[in-house]
């Protein structure tokens, strides 16, 4: 990831301004090396308004983190103490709207209405996401049920980085916005199965995940686990039948890379 290295270092600078508290730990950016990836590829040189852009989408996706540490009752988020269990429910709350009013700001900022029309509709859509997980606890939903939440609350964001690129830069094409949405339909599948595989916090509040609607019950099987498997290579796939009809530059190499990186 050299060839974006210094628009990231950008970008965190931008999120760390714009947060409440001082972190060392960013997380992956995973949303913003994907978005700079796509504009080289199209050989778009990410400008000011990209950046700006992509630094609104972290702060948006860390804001989302800290409600939903509240509302999950976590203790740990990368390997570090979340801010409630710090500092409590209600500051961690207050932090999150702050943050997404900063993302927002960044937004108007741009002085773009389709970009800031585009991004309201996605912040309602992860809410409305979060929302249908709720109505679903403690019980098995319907595999629909379980992509249209994860579909809503988390690929929504990654959604709209392809729209948002393409919003900022006619270059980007339809496509893109297909591609980052079936990336974040697999990557939230995938987060779901390394939590059953591992710290299990989402049996413990009641959130039942592909692999328990593939097994059949609260009690994870192997069948459930490869199913799952293979319902996140059904994503890959689809992300897959996108950049691959593109330019071929190392950034497509790279971009396709971060899709297999969901195998793992």
């Amino acid at each position: 990831m050299d060839c974006i290295n210094k628009e990231l270092c950008i970008i965190k600078e931008g999120v760390s301004k714009n947060l409440p508290y001082q972190i060392n730990e960013y997380g992956k950016l995973i949303r913003s090396k994907i978005g700079l990836l796509i504009l080289k590829m199209y050989g778009v040189n990410p400008g000011e308004e990209h950046l700006k852009f992509l630094t609104a989408i972290e702060l948006t996706h860390t804001a989302s983190l800290h409600h939903d540490d509240v509302i999950d009752n976590e203790t740990t988020r990368r390997n570090s103490q979340t801010i409630n269990s710090l500092k409590g429910n209600k500051l961690s709350v207050l932090y999150g709207n702050l943050i997404l009013t900063n993302a927002l700001k960044i937004i108007l900022s741009t002085d773009n209405t389709i970009l800031t029309k585009h991004f309201n509709e996605t912040i309602q859509d992860m809410c409305k996401g979060e929302l249908l997980q709720n109505s679903q606890l403690y019980s098995i939903p319907s595999l629909e049920d379980y992509i249209e939440k994860s579909r809503l609350k988390t690929a929504s964001l990654f959604k709209m980085v392809g729209l948002g690129l393409k919003i900022l830069s006619a270059d980007i094409p339809q496509s893109m916005i297909d591609f980052t949405e079936n990336f974040g339909i697999g990557f939230q599948i995938k987060n779901d199965l390394d939590n059953l595989l591992t710290t299990k916090t989402d049996i413990e509040n009641g959130i039942y995940t592909a692999p328990l609607i593939y097994s059949g019950g609260t009690k994870i099987t192997e069948y459930g686990i490869e199913k799952t498997k293979a319902l996140i290579d059904n994503y890959i796939q689809k992300g897959f039948t996108y950049p691959e009809k593109e330019r071929d530059n190392q950034y497509k190499k790279e971009l396709i890379g971060v899709m297999q990186c969901l195998k793992n």
